[in-house]
């Protein structure tokens, strides 16, 4: 059995890059925008054609992404011992070699498998087992900075493998100092700024910001930051075929597109100790000059900016009595409807029974995860006098 892709490869080949569910069409998106080819989504992630110079642009520019993938190879096993033999049928040694390090990590949809960890080591046997057989000597295991991270992932009988290119997540940026006790993912906060419709000429409040994710990453893309400007690290940096020149003329070209843009971002929050660690996180990502962190309450918020975007991740009722929680969001309607007018205001939550309490219909509702919590990204379009009065008032 042959892998499908291999190191002497030199031309184009699929990628599959993931994301959260919900954020497939931004990622695809910036696939096209990055200059991918064949781009086509599939449930929380899409796939791409393009070159190893494209896969490490991937890794550095893309937002919306987690890994970055390479498709080597998809067989049908039933059993343990179909998955150890399939597995020790491929040629790794055109990947790896006895001095190199591996992972495994699995992701199970299967009756046929039920334990991903136990996958993960029949795996791992498969292709230890090939080595020694072959040269007398197998290379390591290393759960921290491995060499080499394969994905696997089942679905019935289906095993593919995935070669990962990316290492930590990407949600996992370098600029995130500390986190907070509900920390909202790089990737998601990007995908809510992006799903929002904000653009930078419009003044965008992160009403209650907690570590200051939102702000930060709404800051990245008005000044085209690569978000992985801030990693000096990646899985393909340690592949034998890894061109280190190629990667410094890529990095080169993405900094020296950063924009200078005058955009005005504030980022308000209520607990001193929260705004603190936000003001790091924004110093860290160098995005200081463009967000406002203030030790504030929403609540007392005013702007003499006469539109704009609102995005508020108020806590949820997970972390709060439901009474408490139906107060909380009332509130919210109330100020809204008082002081922003003509803005258009997002909230993300896992509250039903507190949006029931914000007093406006949302124009727009998406499902989106924050971590296992099932969500909704609402959108409230905030008029100055009634929505109907607003709809049918005539043209000039």
């Amino acid at each position: 059995m042959n892998l499908k892709y291999d190191f002497t490869h030199t031309g184009d080949f699929e990628i599959k890059v993931t994301t959260f569910f919900g954020l497939e069409e931004i990622l695809a998106k910036e696939l096209q925008q990055l200059g991918g080819r064949d781009v086509e989504v599939f449930k929380r992630g899409a796939s791409v054609t393009g070159d190893i110079g494209f896969l490490y642009k991937a890794n550095l520019c893309l937002h919306s992404a987690l890994k970055v993938l390479i498709p080597i190879a998809k067989f049908e096993a039933s059993t343990e011992q179909e998955l150890y033999d399939n597995i020790k049928l491929l040629e790794w040694e055109k990947f790896i070699s006895v001095t190199d390090s591996i992972m495994i990590e699995s992701v199970l949809n299967s009756d046929f498998f039920d334990h991903s960890l136990y996958v993960s080591q029949k795996v791992k046997d498969g292709i230890v087992d090939r080595f020694r057989d072959k040269t007398g000597s197998r290379p390591d295991v290393d759960l921290i900075h491995p060499a080499f991270k394969l994905y696997v992932h089942i679905y019935k009988n289906e095993v593919s493998l995935h070669l990962d290119s990316s290492g930590e997540p990407l949600y996992k940026r370098g600029y995130r100092s500390d986190i907070n006790q509900a920390p909202m993912k790089e990737v998601l906060a990007a995908g809510l700024v992006k799903l929002s419709g904000w653009e930078p000429h419009l003044l965008l409040i992160d009403g209650m910001c907690g570590a200051g994710t939102i702000a930060i990453e709404a800051a990245l893309w008005a000044n085209n930051i690569p978000p992985g400007y801030y990693r000096n690290d990646f899985t393909f940096m340690k592949w034998r075929n890894f061109d280190e020149e190629m990667y410094e003329t890529i990095y080169e070209s993405c900094i020296s597109k950063i924009k200078n843009n005058k955009v005005e971002i504030i980022a308000n929050e209520i607990d001193a100790l929260t705004i603190k660690k936000a003001k790091i996180n924004v110093k860290n990502a160098k995005v200081d000059d463009v967000v406002s962190c203030n030790h504030q309450s929403f609540f007392d918020i005013t702007t003499e900016r006469k539109s704009g975007v609102i995005i508020l991740n108020p806590p949820y009722n997970e972390r709060m009595p439901l009474d408490e929680t139906e107060k909380l969001y009332k509130e919210i309607g109330d100020k809204l409807k008082k002081d922003f007018k003509n803005f258009v205001a997002w909230i993300i939550t896992s509250a039903p029974e507190g949006v029931k309490s914000v007093g406006l219909r949302p124009s727009r509702k998406i499902q989106l995860y924050n971590g296992s919590l099932d969500c909704r990204f609402l959108k409230y379009e905030l008029y100055e006098g009634t929505k109907r009065i607003h709809k049918f008032q005539p043209k000039p």
